[in-house]
C-alpha cells in the first residue's frame, strides 16, 4: 500500500513558497525607494516593517505547518534566522539557542509550540525551549498567561477538540497530530502562572 501525502501540509508549503519569492521583491522594491528617497517617510517605514512580518511568518509557517522528513535537519544559522524574525514580533522573550544542527521533524514541533504560547502569553512572559536527544521540554511564565482549557485540555488528555475550532487555534490540534505522527508522547501541564510541555519518546 502506497503511502498517501500529506495533503494539507503540502499545500501549507506550496502557499509559503509562493509567497515569499513576491515578498522579496516588494521589500528589494521599498529599499530601492528608500535609496532613491533619503527622506523615506513613516509610509515607507510601513510598508517596510510589514514586509519583514509577513516574510518571518511565512518562514517560520513553512516547517511548522509544512511537510519535512525524518532525515531533514536544520542548521542553526537557519533556525536562528527565523527565530530573530518572528520574536521581533513577539510580545514575549523567547529563550531558544539553536544546535548546529537539530532534527526538522523536532524543530518543526518546538515551532507549533511557540505558536501555541502566543495564544498563552498575550500581555508578556517568558518562555524557554530546551532540546535534548530525548525531545524538548518547553516553560511558560507570564504574570497574566491566558489559558484556555478548551485548547490545551485536548492535548493533555487527548479529549474532543471544541467544536467550531477557529483558524487561528489551528495549531494546538495539528501539534498534537504531529506528536503522534512522530511516535512521540506529549505532556502538558497548566499552572496558574503559565504551562509547561514535555515531548519525549515513548
Amino acid at each position: 500500500m502506497p503511502h498517501e501525502p500529506d495533503l494539507p501540509a503540502l499545500v501549507a508549503a506550496r502557499i509559503c513558497h509562493d509567497l515569499i519569492s513576491p515578498l522579496g521583491a516588494i521589500g528589494n522594491g521599498v529599499e530601492l525607494l528608500e535609496m532613491a528617497n533619503s527622506t523615506g517617510g513613516p509610509e515607507l517605514e510601513l510598508v517596510r516593517e510589514s514586509v519583514q512580518q509577513a516574510q518571518a511568518r511565512i518562514r517560520l509557517f513553512r516547517i511548522a505547518f509544512g511537510s519535512v522528513r525524518a532525515d531533514q535537519t536544520i542548521g542553526a544559522d537557519e533556525l536562528q534566522g527565523i527565530l530573530r524574525d518572528y520574536c521581533a514580533q513577539l510580545r514575549f522573550d523567547l529563550d531558544w539557542t539553536p544546535a548546529p544542527s537539530q532534527p526538522k521533524p523536532l524543530v518543526k514541533l518546538g515551532l507549533l509550540a511557540l505558536l501555541c504560547l502566543e495564544c498563552a502569553l498575550p500581555y508578556g512572559g517568558h518562555a524557554v525551549c530546551a532540546f535534548s536527544d530525548t525531545g524538548l521540554h518547553i516553560t511558560a511564565r507570564a504574570e497574566k498567561p491566558k489559558l484556555d482549557s478548551a485548547l490545551w485540555t485536548p492535548i493533555a488528555d487527548g479529549g474532543p477538540w471544541p467544536d467550531g475550532l477557529r483558524a487561528a487555534h489551528v495549531q494546538f490540534p495539528l501539534l498534537a497530530q504531529e506528536a503522534a505522527a512522530q511516535g512521540l508522547t506529549l505532556a502538558v501541564t497548566v499552572r496558574a502562572d503559565g504551562v509547561d510541555l514535555q515531548i519525549t519518546a515513548d
